[in-house]
């Protein structure tokens, strides 16, 4: 069962444990959710960025 939570005036909803394992979702995982034009909802997983490999400030340069 999924629920919607009202918590400091964000809406938080419940996945349920066995989903959220099958997919190897954890507290850090991004999520989006998508509403198709027939009002159904989708939720897609949001893959984690890469951290740059030529990031300037990583090297001692000015930035």
């Amino acid at each position: 069962m999924v629920k919607v939570v009202v918590n400091n005036g964000q809406y938080k909803i419940t996945i349920p444990k066995e989903l959220a394992e099958s997919k190897s979702w954890t507290s850090s995982t991004r999520l989006r959710f998508i509403e198709t034009p027939d009002g159904t909802i989708l939720l897609k997983e949001i893959p984690a960025q890469k951290e740059q490999r030529d990031n300037p400030k990583k090297h001692g340069e000015a930035g």
